[in-house]
């Protein structure tokens, strides 16, 4: 009877406790605004539209999965602490059976998701908790429901995910596309889903001359405009800009932002392409390369799905210069199934003297040739220093395209020569320069010296020699104790790795001499090489081989 005693007042002190405990945890929840109630099952079950099974299973859970109650949501914290005095008599019980010999039977609960609701045994979930179990056996009755729920979702996420059941409702993509997760994080997103689906089917109808299905219109939304955009988003990894945010929550920013950048840009660009200038992507990384020159070695379809560029830049106007460098891209563009933008930098004086009738005239030459080549085209103008106006818009294209030519005489004009290494040092993709005429970019010569930045000119070749069937001379020459055996080796391996085939050339003396050289006599009409050799401040005080080969080349170079 002692014994029983003291174990009826020690369970008193324990309900007390959790009681205090109860009580100091509300003000805290309510100063940091942390949940301190229960989240009630009805509630839940209704906002996702939640469907209870008929099976039931015995099941050790998770306490601390354990996030509700189907009716006594009131009674108890979060924690499942005590918050009334009104309860002691039951809890204490249970603490005693629970302890002592009489034990208690399994709990009974709903599984919604990764989260359980106690439909039976509030208290022994309670003196669980406090008597520090991890698990307690339970009666499982799982519930389905078309969005995951877990035990970590907030109010404010519940609200979300009955919106995401709503959307689900309308548009049944969980069922037409399974593995589609178009989770957000904003109230009112999933209105906007469903506006962009509505305004997508208005215009299929209107391309397809007939009445579109709404069904219909939501698959070719998600496969035609939000997939694109979604294979974007996870290849440029632009998401990790956006911490706490879900790739439906960008597809939205994106969305959004799209018409801003056009307007900026006076293009109207893909929403692929917005994606690939927000986050600054690049011509593929090493291990993206790697895949493609595999994908071209081994399937011949992949030789047509497969692109070096997309989307080219070129700096144009009405003067020889600039029509030379629209039918360089032009060139490039129809081997690549790629677009060109154009861009008209003017000064405030040149802005100031060309009147809009001049400026349409400028773009009707623009567009018209591009469609004569079959390339899509368009042409935004720009003012301000050249370089800088070209380096801002090069994130939204694949490659820059400009003309470089050197003056032949003293006095001629030459088109952003000046700013040469100002544009060769920011550029942030790779750039096409023509130092003359324009060629057909079928014979090219890759200067190699195995350094960091001549790596993706040495893919350019590979690529070409598969993609286009070319047949690249590789050249490395040998000055200041470099080993032009080495490079040129590590260059045939690249090749031989992927079933492509090239001539090999080594030579000795100054590299500039040597490229130019070595271009002429085996009649290449392009250069492929690194955009600089040594440091950038050897190459600033001495010119560079970049610039000298620029100089004296007399055909493109693709600096990468």
């Amino acid at each position: 009877m002692a014994d029983g005693a003291a174990g009826a007042a020690q369970a008193v002190e324990d309900f007390y406790r959790a009681r205090r405990r109860a009580t100091l945890n509300r003000f805290l929840t309510q100063m940091s605004g942390s949940r301190h109630a229960l989240v009630p099952y009805e509630e839940v079950r209704k906002r996702l539209q939640a469907i209870e099974s008929a099976e039931k299973r015995l099941e050790d859970v998770p306490l601390d999965a354990i996030v509700g109650s189907v009716g006594r949501y009131n009674d108890f914290t979060s924690e499942f602490l005590p918050r009334r005095n009104s309860d002691r008599e039951r809890w204490v019980g249970v603490k005693l059976a629970m302890t002592g010999l009489e034990g208690v039977p399994p709990i009974e609960v709903y599984r919604v998701g990764d989260a359980y609701f106690v439909r039976d045994g509030n208290h022994r979930v309670s003196v669980a908790r406090q008597l520090g179990a991890k698990y307690i056996q339970a009666y499982v009755t799982p519930v389905r429901t078309r969005v995951a729920y877990s035990p970590e979702d907030d109010p404010e996420t519940l609200i979300l995910k009955s919106e995401y059941v709503t959307f689900l409702d309308k548009t049944r993509l969980d069922e037409l596309r399974p593995d589609a997760d178009l989770t957000v994080t904003e109230p009112g997103a999933y209105e906007r889903l469903l506006e962009h689906v509505s305004v997508h089917r208005y215009y299929m109808g209107i391309d397809q001359d007939r009445e579109v299905g709404w069904e219909e219109a939501v698959e070719h939304w998600y496969d035609h405009v939000y997939a694109p955009v979604l294979e974007s988003i996870r290849t440029s990894g632009i998401l990790r800009g956006f911490p706490g945010r879900t790739e439906a929550d960008l597809y939205l920013w994106l969305a959004d932002h799209r018409a801003r950048v056009q307007d900026e840009l006076g293009w109207e660009l893909p929403d692929q392409q917005v994606v690939q200038g927000v986050a600054g992507g690049h011509l593929a990384g090493e291990e993206e390369r790697g895949e493609l020159l595999q994908r071209l070695s081994e399937d011949a379809s992949a030789r047509q799905e497969g692109h070096l560029t997309d989307d080219l830049l070129v700096a144009f106007d009405l003067g020889v210069p600039g029509m030379r460098s629209l039918e360089q891209a032009l060139v490039l563009a129809r081997r690549e199934n790629a677009r060109v933008y154009g861009l008209r930098v003017m000064t405030s004086t040149e802005a100031a003297a060309h009147d809009e009738d001049e400026r349409e005239r400028t773009r009707e030459t623009f567009e018209a040739r591009c469609r004569e080549a079959g390339v899509q085209g368009q042409l935004a103008f720009a003012e301000g220093e050249p370089v800088a106006r070209i380096v801002e818009r090069a994130r939204w294209a694949d490659m820059v395209i400009c003309n470089l030519a050197y003056p032949e005489q003293p006095g001629e004009p030459a088109t952003l020569a000046q700013n040469v290494r100002p544009l060769l040092r920011r550029s942030p993709r790779p750039l096409l320069a023509l130092a003359g005429t324009v060629t057909a970019l079928e014979r090219p010569l890759l200067a190699y010296d195995a350094g960091v930045r001549s790596e993706t000119a040495l893919f350019v070749a590979v690529y070409a020699a598969l993609k286009w069937g070319q047949h690249p001379v590789v050249l490395s020459v040998s000055e200041v104790g470099s080993q032009s055996a080495e490079a040129l080796d590590r260059a045939r391996a690249m090749f031989e790795r992927y079933g492509a085939s090239a001539d090999y050339v080594s030579a000795d003396g100054p590299v500039a001499d040597a490229i130019v050289r070595v271009a002429e006599e085996r009649d290449r009409d392009v250069i492929l090489m690194g955009s600089y050799t040594y440091s950038r401040w050897l190459e600033d005080v001495f010119g560079g081989v970049l610039e000298q080969v620029l100089r004296r080349a007399g055909r493109p170079v693709l600096i990468t």
